[in-house]
């Protein structure tokens, strides 16, 4: 089973169409990216993934959870997936790390002693 599988995505606006049938399966492990020019539908796609924008049409499946299904739990979902939009903004007072913890201390109420003796890799 595909840790994410997308089936004949759509996501139409009044005056473009930037996802027409997007098809893919990405396995644990995949390493991918997504590439093309501005406009082209990439924040989109990945939107549509976090369900921030709903698709007009197709399926998103994570680890078997359909995604578009009404009956979704999209905050337990969200919990487990990450993205940083393309217009991010830092807290200037706190360090890159600090900045990177606030998410898993704030919303997922971790310990701050097992993040900092966590190995950070990029």
């Amino acid at each position: 089973m595909s840790m994410i599988s997308i089936r004949h995505l759509r996501k139409e606006y009044p005056n473009i169409t930037p996802l027409k049938d997007v098809n893919t399966n990405i396995n644990k492990g995949d390493v991918i990216s997504v590439i093309g020019p501005s406009g082209t539908g990439k924040s989109t796609l990945l939107r549509c993934i976090n369900r921030l924008e709903t698709p007009t049409g197709g399926e998103i499946w994570i680890d078997g959870v359909n995604m578009c299904s009404p009956k979704a739990n999209l905050p337990a979902m969200r919990r487990r997936m990450g993205m940083v939009f393309q217009n991010f903004n830092l807290f200037n007072h706190l360090t890159v790390v600090e900045n990177l913890m606030c998410g898993p201390i704030d919303l997922l109420k971790r310990a701050v002693r097992k993040l900092m003796t966590a190995r950070w890799s990029c």
